[in-house]
């Protein structure tokens, strides 16, 4: 599948129709571009995760009080 698209005022450019529905994105996701050593650009969807998505998933050596690392998160603290 090949897809092309414009660059637009502030380097803005679309996702095109068919890759979003092929990698079922959402407004959730993030780009991350990568020149590759062959000077090619690569780049990957990075699904932006929130504090809710990472209670639970990771595990720590020490006690973590999740209630106080939310209310730390929410107000800038990291």
């Amino acid at each position: 599948m090949v897809s092309i698209t414009s660059i637009y005022d502030k380097f803005q450019t679309v996702i095109p129709a068919e890759i979003r529905k092929e990698f079922d994105l959402d407004k959730t996701y993030k780009i991350e571009w990568k020149i590759n050593e062959n000077g090619k650009v690569e780049l990957d969807f990075i699904k932006e995760l929130t504090l809710e998505d990472m209670i639970g998933r990771y595990t720590s050596k020490e006690p973590i009080d999740s209630v106080k690392l939310k209310h730390d998160f929410k107000n800038g603290k990291f």
